[in-house]
């Protein structure tokens, strides 16, 4: 199943990611495409605000890989693959044991550097640039699974609910 929505700024695109924060549990990845300054990590941290991470969140570019807490044991990860060249690298930073982790939520920007080794349900959300306006994204939500086409649709309906982003 494939979804989209335009997001005409930086607020909208963190609004955007507060909802779909809704539809997310432990055990789930979310896998982030686009170009640099697309919004990947503004998305993000909006689903964190609404999970109530207490740290300010911010793009683990140069780290690689930032690791939050919620609620004692339960991960937030937030991985950036941007510097890795090869699977090897990636596999080298440990991902895999948040990914298969079912107390943690893993997003990972530059997601499509490990699409072809992935194995497991996700969600794929790619960032496009809109020549029509410099702040305005179009976030499309690829599913990989039933369990995500599901997911996609209870957030289709929580969109809809929201005031605000009309």
């Amino acid at each position: 199943m494939q979804f989209e929505i335009v997001s005409q700024n930086p607020a909208s695109t963190g609004m955007i990611g507060s909802i779909f924060s809704r539809i997310l549990r432990f055990g789930d990845t979310v896998l982030l495409t686009g170009e640099l300054g697309a919004g990947k990590t503004t998305f993000i941290a909006g689903c964190a605000q609404r999970l109530k991470i207490g740290s300010q969140i911010s793009s683990p570019s140069f780290t690689i890989l930032n690791l939050y807490t919620i609620k004692g044991r339960r991960k937030f990860v937030h991985a950036d693959l941007y510097r890795l060249d090869s699977i090897d690298e990636i596999l080298n930073i440990g991902i895999q044991d948040y990914i298969y982790d079912k107390n943690a939520i893993v997003f990972i920007e530059w997601g499509d550097r490990i699409l072809d080794y992935f194995k497991m349900p996700y969600i794929e959300i790619g960032f496009e640039y809109l020549l029509s306006d410099e702040q305005a994204r179009k976030l499309v939500f690829r599913s990989s699974s039933r369990y995500w086409d599901n997911k996609i649709e209870i957030f289709k309906t929580n969109l809809k609910k929201c005031k605000s982003l009309e």
